[in-house]
């Protein structure tokens, strides 16, 4: 017998890739009670996406200009079931993958898969055409730490999320908030299962290291630390410094913006297809 599960994704502006994540969960082997999504924007003619397959429920967070936590929350409060799979909008599922999820998935862990990220934007989601384009990513299931938890795809039990509380809404815009997440699973005793299956994730134009949320991630780094007495362990923050934007000292004196991001270093620091405009870089500033 087929168990009920719920999918929750949240989205601004990637209707493209939300459409094409869609398109593979009707593939699938199973199929969800409901899907939930969150847009991180006002209502539109591309909110009113549906499915023959399974009932999709929009609902809408655009209080502010990445209203992650809030946004991500609404998803779960929505869900009718009581296990939940979180897919970030760039994810494309392989036809058993939300099969071996929810197998896997029940109360005391989170369960997750590998990240297969692919170079270049796709319209054929064919599983595998998008084989052939990434080095195989399939492994055998184990536990890991929760410092390897990624908010690309995660399933939990609505009891487990009640139990840690939801995304703390102390984190605004992109950052951090996820690590704070998996640190309040690893606290209330829950384990993070690997399945070792893949998921792929589409290309989309992005910053390498986040530049455009230089500001978001500092203010969160200091939410997390005067929460939990230290600093995550974060290889944005070593980037960050080398480039003087935050100040060398930041573990022993706080962390510190220590001066602004230039147009240059927004274009330098795209990471775009190329026949991409380097131009979009300062129009990509808050949204990649």
């Amino acid at each position: 017998m087929s168990t009920e599960f719920s999918i929750v994704t949240i989205v601004k502006r990637r209707t493209q890739q939300l459409s094409n994540l869609i398109s593979s969960i009707e593939r699938s082997t199973v199929q969800p009670k409901e899907m939930v999504i969150v847009w991180m924007a006002p209502p539109s003619d591309e909110s009113l996406l549906s499915s023959e397959q399974f009932p999709i429920v929009h609902r809408f967070a655009a209080s502010e200009e990445l209203p992650i936590p809030k946004a991500r929350n609404r998803g779960f409060d929505t869900c009718k079931t009581d296990k939940f799979i979180y897919l970030d909008v760039d994810c494309i599922c392989p036809e058993t993958l939300l099969d071996d999820l929810t197998k896997s998935l029940g109360v005391g862990k989170v369960v997750t898969a590998n990240v297969s990220q692919l170079e270049q934007k796709v319209d054929n989601i064919d599983e595998r055409y998008l084989q052939s384009l990434v080095a195989p990513n399939v492994t055998a299931p184990e536990k890991v730490p929760f410092i390897n938890f990624d908010t690309n795809i995660f399933g939990i039990t609505r009891i487990d999320y009640e139990r840690v509380g939801g995304f703390d809404l102390d984190y605004h815009g992109f950052g951090i908030g996820d690590l704070d997440f998996a640190a309040r699973c690893s606290k209330a005793g829950l384990y993070l299962l690997n399945t070792g299956k893949q998921v792929f994730k589409q290309f989309h134009a992005h910053y390498n290291p986040p530049v455009n949320h230089l500001y978001d991630i500092v203010a969160n780094a200091e939410v997390f630390k005067q929460k939990w007495g230290a600093y995550p362990t974060c290889d944005m923050f070593s980037q960050f410094a080398e480039l003087g934007l935050i100040n060398q000292d930041y573990e022993q004196e706080g962390m510190r913006v220590m001066r602004l991001v230039t147009d240059e270093e927004l274009a330098k620091y795209l990471v775009k297809e190329s026949d991409e405009d380097a131009t979009q870089a300062v129009d990509l500033a808050q949204t990649a």
